[in-house]
């Protein structure tokens, strides 16, 4: 028994995806200026792995010919929360280190290999239900939860990987000597 239906007008679609487009973006840049404020030269590396999170994520999606919806958006500005929570976690983890007495690159080191673990468990998690949506949902469900399992990987690999060649290529330039964080 047909009981609704509901028409939307393209221009409607295209406007809300506009507002939620702006809006991510403005959320963004507001994570992105307190990460920096906060952390100093470590929150600028953090930014730079947001940033080629956000990237991977798109390539990923513009290879699988996928068509970025209001849920996908959605799923974006999911990606980047848990890809800052990785950042954070890695980021106190050394701050821990370094209240400890460890010297600069020895606090790096434990603070990335104490983080590992943590991360991806947070990560494991949101992906396993991520794959539970791709499965049971329908729709915009779907697309929310293909940008979501393809943000979750690109996250692990940013937070971790990409921001530990950073931090890397940092401490070896000035051997150690200072961190910002």
């Amino acid at each position: 028994e047909f009981q609704e239906q509901r028409i939307i007008c393209p221009s409607l679609g295209a406007d809300s995806i506009k507002k939620a487009s702006y809006a991510s973006a403005l959320a963004g840049l507001c994570i992105f200026l307190w990460v920096m404020y906060y952390y100093r030269m470590s929150g600028v590396f953090a930014v730079i792995t947001l940033v080629a999170n956000v990237i991977f994520t798109l390539a990923c999606l513009v290879g699988l010919e996928a068509t970025l919806t209001l849920p996908g958006i959605a799923g974006i500005a999911l990606t980047i929360g848990m890809a800052v929570d990785g950042n954070i976690i890695i980021f106190e983890r050394i701050r821990e280190e370094l209240k400890k007495g460890a010297s600069n690159l020895a606090s790096v080191e434990a603070g990335f290999s104490r983080a590992f673990w943590t991360i991806v468990d947070a990560n494991v998690t949101t992906l396993l239900a991520g794959i539970a949506l791709l499965n049971f949902g329908t729709g915009p469900v779907r697309g929310f939860a293909v940008t979501l399992i393809i943000g979750v990987i690109a996250t692990v690999y940013t937070s971790y990987f990409v921001s530990k060649i950073f931090f890397d290529y940092y401490m070896t330039k000035n051997k150690g000597k200072s961190l910002s964080i």
